[in-house]
């Protein structure tokens, strides 16, 4: 089983956990900051270090401290946790990030409710894209992402606390090039 030693305050926590989840890997969650035993066994992963979050991947390896989601996938993939397509495919399942989740329901929504007061014309076209819109937002899916093969996971929308980002939309095939270059390594 697999354990996450972080705080909530932590955005990489949180980034780490919901990384985990969208790819349906089961996970345990040690809140370092109300668990005193957690915090002494995070310690002791990290040479008595605190530092967030640090996953122990048990039986697996060594534990990963504050990695970033490829290292995080690519060291689940070479620890045959899961496939590199089972990692693109749940990946791809959810492929727009938290924020820009909120903004194209909000303004599927908006599109959806200004149509009535649209000329009959574009009355119909415009509640469509809104429905369409807003379905993208609530399901966290996007058919132009999935066809183009990327995402915004990872990106500002995805770790909203983070100052700067090198890209915003990223090709999902880095996983499996993370994971190839720690198998070399």
């Amino acid at each position: 089983m697999i354990t996450v030693y972080g705080a909530d305050w932590c955005e990489d926590t949180r980034r780490s956990q919901r990384l985990l989840r969208r790819l349906h890997v089961r996970h345990r969650y040690v809140n370092i900051d109300e668990d005193l035993d957690g915090l002494e066994r995070a310690k002791a992963l990290n040479y008595g270090q605190r530092r967030t979050p640090t996953i122990d991947l048990g039986r697996a390896g060594p534990a990963l401290v504050e990695p970033d989601n490829e290292t995080l996938a690519a060291a689940l993939v070479e620890r045959d946790m899961l496939t590199v397509d089972q990692a693109h495919e749940r990946l791809g399942l959810q492929n727009v990030g938290d924020i820009e989740r909120v903004a194209r329901t909000v303004a599927g929504a908006a599109l959806f409710a200004g149509a009535v007061g649209a000329p009959r014309a574009v009355r119909w076209p415009l509640r469509a894209l809104g429905l369409i819109a807003a379905a993208t937002g609530i399901s966290g899916w996007c058919p132009a992402y999935h066809a183009a093969g990327v995402t915004s996971l990872g990106g500002p929308g995805d770790r909203p606390d983070e100052a700067e980002r090198r890209a915003w939309l990223a090709a999902k095939a880095r996983i499996g090039t993370a994971a190839g270059e720690g198998a070399a390594s």
